[in-house]
């Protein structure tokens, strides 16, 4: 047992140790850059987002390593790390973290730099309002990084990490999909369909409810973001914990994966519609049922017709390409169809997400070289990408922002209503299970909650402190979830 104890504090005085070193690595990295730049030269402009790619993916890997070592989700090691790096540089006044902790201001800029020929200068002018051009305004400090002599660099750095993240969305949006398959959908039972329902209706309702209740000085555009974030479910965690301890075939377990599945699918078609609001001005009828609408049209067009369309093009990449067939077709298949859910207003990840349902891995039995699934070609891909996302979310949470009251009372208070509302989706589970361990099995929220914040910070409709208090929610439900599921099956298998 002692020696257990010391190997346990070696480690955590092992992580602290690489934490800090990775931490002065990324800060010296943008120093250097930021040096670089001030200093001239013919060098590649595209070498220092190199240097930045290099250090955030060692960054995550170094996260994910110390929440291993601490028994926790990989994701809650990204986050953290991002935390700590993003608010050191913020704190330090290194224009990149600046640019990254003000996403919500910038992720515009970024927008109109994209679809126009306009310099960052240029383009910061016609983005922010007066309000955010006045001294001490998000905009003003913008523009007085773009001034500066390494500005243009921050921006692209900036830039690059943020299409870097949202590659990382496609892809982890993918995954998920490739989790689960129409046929799955199709077979759902009543009562993982009904737990899916509860889980996604109450949990909205609560989230609205207290977005309203606590912050009646914000938008009810907001409110409407808070509760869509709150109907996520990150079934990965509930499963690992079912697999740890060999309860994967109980009917617990099985609810669970089932209403997963259509707690994704009516989670995103909520996130579509209060996107669609938002871009709207306000709610109107109207707008609802069109969004809705397409919605139901496309994710129903591709659970009917979906896997005959791939069926159909994969003899034709075969020919194309056998040897990467696994690879490439289902990387351009997620591609495209997030554009199409893009120009159907739609969110794009909602395309991703039905990308990776209609490819069944028996479609491609007579196709394509090799013996590796689908699933395990696209897997690095995601190694890759997604945890940029994850980094990068973490360093737009604010410390300083948990110096409110207001802050942390609205993360107390969403932790509150996301417990209570899975709780809520266990009781239609029905006899013969355990009620409590279903609705427990729902609780965590993981990416898929931190990826309705982000699209809420992007169109600008989240603040800095409600992101921040949205983020504490995620962490604080993906770390309560398996400590009360374990909890929960002890407690039922001792009845």
């Amino acid at each position: 047992m002692r020696r257990r104890r010391g190997a346990r504090r070696r480690a955590q005085r092992a992580a602290g140790l690489i934490t800090a070193l990775a931490v002065a690595a990324a800060l010296q990295a943008a120093r250097a850059a930021a040096v670089a730049d001030a200093g001239g030269g013919h060098q590649d402009p595209f070498a220092v987002v190199l240097l930045e790619l290099a250090g955030v993916i060692v960054a995550a890997m170094i996260g994910r390593w110390a929440a291993a070592r601490l028994a926790q989700p990989s994701v809650l090691g990204e986050l953290m790390i991002g935390v700590v790096i993003g608010n050191l540089g913020y704190w330090m006044g290194l224009p990149l973290f600046v640019l990254i902790m003000q996403f919500d201001s910038v992720g515009p800029l970024f927008t109109k730099l994209w679809t126009t020929g306009l310099s960052a200068t240029e383009a910061a002018a016609q983005v922010f309002t007066p309000a955010q051009l006045a001294p001490g305004g998000s905009g003003a400090r913008v523009i007085e990084i773009l001034g500066q002599p390494q500005g243009e660099r921050a921006v692209l750095m900036a830039f690059a990490v943020w299409m870097f993240s949202n590659l990382g969305v496609i892809l982890l949006l993918l995954m998920v999909g490739l989790e689960s398959t129409v046929g799955e959908m199709r077979a759902v039972g009543p009562r993982a369909l009904a737990v899916a329902v509860v889980g996604v209706v109450v949990p909205f309702l609560l989230g609205y409810g207290t977005g309203l209740a606590l912050l009646p000085e914000a938008s009810s555009m907001a409110a409407l973001f808070i509760g869509a974030t709150l109907c996520a479910t990150s079934v990965g965690i509930t499963a690992r914990v079912f697999k740890d301890l060999q309860r994967l075939q109980t009917p617990e377990a099985k609810i669970i994966l089932g209403a997963a599945v259509i707690d994704d699918v009516l989670g995103l078609i909520i996130l579509a519609i209060v996107v669609g609001i938002v871009a709207s001005g306000g709610v109107q009828v109207s707008a609802v049922v069109r969004i809705a609408g397409l919605s139901a049209l496309f994710l129903g067009a591709v659970i009917l017709f979906g896997e005959r369309l791939v069926s159909a093009l994969i003899p034709i990449m075969d020919a194309l390409d056998s040897a990467h067939l696994k690879l490439l077709f289902p990387l351009a298949l997620a591609c495209a169809m997030a554009w199409l859910a893009s120009e159907i207003e739609l969110a794009s990840i909602v395309g991703a997400f039905a990308a990776g349902l209609i490819l069944n891995e028996a479609l491609f039995a007579e196709h394509g070289r090799g013996s590796a699934s689908v699933e395990e070609m696209l897997r690095p891909l995601e190694a890759i990408f997604a945890p940029i996302f994850f980094v990068l979310m973490g360093m737009q949470v604010n410390l300083a922002s948990f110096l409110s009251p207001t802050t942390l009372a609205m993360a107390a208070a969403l932790t509150v209503a996301a417990v209570v509302g899975k709780v809520g989706a266990g009781l239609p589970a029905g006899a013969g299970v355990d009620r409590l361990s279903v609705g427990f099995g729902m609780v965590p929220r993981g990416e898929v909650g931190l990826i309705f914040v982000s699209i809420g910070k992007a169109v600008g409709i989240i603040d800095e402190a409600l992101f921040s208090a949205v983020v504490a929610m995620v962490l604080a439900t993906t770390l309560l979830a398996p400590v009360l599921l374990k909890w929960s099956i002890a407690r039922a298998a001792a009845r």
